[in-house]
């Protein structure tokens, strides 16, 4: 004859998560998302900051080109294209690109774009950034090292 407790089947463990570790694992992931997205989004902005250099550039050579054509710069940021543009607007719309005559001189000697953040770039550190007729190249907000990098 058989035991009883030889007869009875053994009874399988229930799995799964207790309350405990899906906290500690809903915990672990808000922290990894507290740091993440900070960095993220200031990676977005200093690529953004690559468009914004990019026009600038553009604009101080549409500007040498309007110089070697009539002996003086323009305050329009596309002088070169009919009619003259004022100010430029990036591609994806994330600066705008003005031209002033410097400080030291008028317009007919030197100039200064500068390129200020639209929408979601505006809060980025480096509020403005600039470049002269010499190719001298500044920022506010940041130092220019890492504004123009």
């Amino acid at each position: 004859m058989r035991k009883l407790s030889e007869t009875r089947k053994p009874v399988l463990a229930i799995s799964g998560f207790t309350l405990i570790e899906l906290m500690i694992v809903v915990a672990i992931i808000g922290v990894l998302t507290a740091v993440a997205i900070p960095a993220y989004q200031q990676s977005v902005r200093s690529g953004g900051r690559a468009e914004a250099q990019s026009l600038l550039l553009q604009v101080a050579a549409n500007q040498e080109r309007f110089y070697s054509d009539n002996n003086s710069y323009s305050t329009n940021a596309n002088p070169l294209s009919s009619p003259a543009v004022a100010t430029l607007t990036s591609e994806a719309g994330l600066y705008q690109v003005a031209v002033a005559a410097c400080a030291a001189g008028a317009i007919t000697n030197c100039f200064v774009a500068t390129a200020t953040p639209q929408g979601n770039q505006a809060v980025d550190s480096c509020t403005t950034l600039t470049i002269t007729n010499t190719g001298l190249k500044g920022a506010t907000g940041d130092t220019v090292a890492n504004c123009w990098r």
